[in-house]
């Protein structure tokens, strides 16, 4: 029985909507034009298996469910993104832990596979297996690298996407898969971070965003942003450009424009665009409909027309 499930996005809230179980994040587009991208899914035993793509550069912040652990092979498909500031090269692999935060540049085109394997499954493992605790085998998020554990993981993975297990078997296969991917992944090699530094950097964008968040309708200076964070104007621009890949005014106002395509799909009436422009601070509506079309790949008038024709 093939129980794959395969979801198509043309938005990057459609694509946020359908990460949900396993991310809780905001996606913003970091690459101009319409979206298409495709979630497929399937569950073996406990364990979720998925693959994703997007054929455009995207930027996700926020974090992960507190109730897996997930591995990814990093091929060939996704190198070229980054994690936390750090590029993620083909051959590595991608250990998170439970509700960890995000922030993931994805490359356009990305395409990258995952297991997520609930905490419970992987502490029994951990513990089973191991003789140790899951917190203690993966210390938090890492690298770790060894092509091989790569192309063995990546290939375990797809062949559950290409042709899942019958479901009289799931129970089994799911904690034999999740043992066999704990297993190859204490093979590789972890890769060090500066977690001091890398922490700081963390701390600076969390504090950034949410007083942008706070205030899409009166964005903040710079010099607020640095009394906020405690932070010079270079930390706060090196921080920004190393783990969203963007400036903090040219992030705040992505923001805004995604708050103004949500708000814009959730009504349908003939002043909304201009309404919704001003309640979110875009004084000049020319300079809003030129900055909305660039990101999005259509004027506003138009997303309002087919938010009323979908609603």
């Amino acid at each position: 029985m093939n129980n794959l499930n395969e979801i198509r996005c043309h938005s990057a809230e459609q694509l946020q909507e359908a990460l949900g179980a396993i991310w809780d994040v905001q996606i913003t587009q970091s690459e101009p034009g319409p979206i298409e991208a495709t979630l497929t899914s399937t569950k073996v035993g406990d364990c979720l298996v998925y693959t994703s793509h997007c054929n455009r550069a995207l930027l996700c912040t926020g974090g992960r469910s507190p109730d897996f652990w997930t591995i990814s092979p990093l091929t060939r498909q996704c190198a070229g993104s980054r994690f936390r500031g750090q590029a993620l090269d083909e051959g590595q692999v991608l250990v998170l832990d439970p509700g960890g935060e995000i922030y993931q540049q994805i490359a356009a085109d990305h395409c990258q596979q995952a297991i997520s394997i609930p905490v419970d499954l992987a502490e029994r493992i951990a513990q089973a297996e191991h003789q140790t605790s899951a917190e203690s085998m993966w210390d938090g998020w890492c690298l770790k690298t060894d092509p091989r554990v790569t192309n063995q993981v990546a290939q375990m993975l797809e062949r559950h996407l290409s042709a899942p297990q019958p479901r009289g078997a799931e129970t089994h296969t799911g904690i034999d898969l999740a043992g066999r991917m704990i297993a190859l992944v204490q093979e590789a090699r972890q890769v060090r971070q500066a977690r001091s530094s890398l922490a700081q950097r963390r701390r600076i964008v969390r504090r950034a965003e949410e007083l942008m968040r706070d205030r899409l309708d009166n964005p903040p200076s710079v010099t607020e942003l640095c009394e906020a964070t405690h932070a010079s104007r270079r930390l706060l621009f090196y921080a920004f450009s190393e783990l969203l890949g963007r400036s903090p005014a040219a992030h705040s106002k992505i923001l805004r424009l995604h708050s103004a395509r949500r708000r814009i799909l959730a009504r349908s009436d003939q002043r909304c665009v201009q309404q919704v422009a001003f309640d979110l601070g875009f004084w000049h509506p020319g300079q809003f409909a030129i900055d909305y079309a660039r990101v999005f790949g259509e004027s506003p008038s138009n997303t309002r027309l087919r938010g009323g024709r979908d609603g």
